[in-house]
């Protein structure tokens, strides 16, 4: 396609067309967008118009752009209807999409105080720390620490969470089921070591929530803080007239 010189500023014309190949269904979301380079060549315009065209898109939330990889078609945004215990998982496959988990770091350390807090354990107590980035189609979603107490898991930190699931872990290995969990949320923005994990970029709005979950004695096995991308993932409650 040759952008013409018109009324409507080249780059506008441009992302009319980018619009068009999205509603249209040629680019689908997820699916990468043409370099800059192949941009320029398809419109026929300079390097600072595309950006000027690819920016305001990215803006708008049809486009997002991956560190390292290009531009992609933004995908539509996860929603979890809040009202009972579930897992990242299992909301994951319910949307039709594949999770899975990059590991990065598991293991034996004391308790901060705010993990032993959120434990009820006293500061310094040995927690099993495993930190994990949760993807949807190989997309991440999520940057998570769960924290366990040590004492009562032993060897949790020798099991390869990559493929293990966590709760399923829990229950097979030690007997213990998480039946219940409490979540709070609060809107944050993304550090720079959070936004390289995440592909996002230093500043975006993100979720920081932490869930302490109990088993069926209503004791409390899990502590986990989590940095969710807001762009792609969201929570809803019905309410009803009680």
């Amino acid at each position: 396609m040759t952008v013409e010189v018109g009324g409507t500023p080249l780059y506008r014309q441009i992302q009319i067309d980018l619009r068009e190949r999205v509603s249209g269904g040629e680019l689908t979301p997820g699916s990468q967008v043409e370099t800059e380079q192949e941009l320029m060549a398809r419109y026929g315009v300079s390097r600072a118009t595309v950006r000027q065209a690819l920016s305001g898109l990215v803006a708008e939330g049809l486009l997002e752009i991956r560190r390292g990889r290009g531009t992609f078609v933004h995908g539509a945004a996860l929603e979890h209807r809040l009202g009972g215990f579930y897992t990242f998982s299992r909301e994951i496959e319910r949307h039709g999409m594949r999770p899975g988990t990059r590991v990065r770091e598991i293991g034996v350390e004391p308790a901060a105080a705010e993990v032993a807090d959120g434990l009820g354990l006293a500061a310094g107590t040995p927690v099993v720390a495993l930190s994990r980035v949760r993807l949807a189609d190989e997309q991440p979603i999520v940057s998570e620490t769960s924290y366990l107490p040590a004492a009562r898991f032993k060897g949790l930190e020798q099991v390869d969470f990559s493929h293990a699931s966590l709760y399923e872990t829990l229950t097979a290995s030690y007997g213990v089921r998480p039946v219940r969990a409490r979540e709070t949320f609060v809107p944050v923005l993304l550090d720079d070591e959070e936004a390289a994990i995440l592909g996002g970029e230093a500043g975006d709005p993100v979720l920081s929530v932490e869930r302490t979950t109990y088993d069926a004695d209503g004791v409390i096995i899990e502590y986990c803080q989590s940095i969710l991308r807001a762009d792609r993932y969201r929570y809803s409650v019905e309410l009803r007239d009680a």
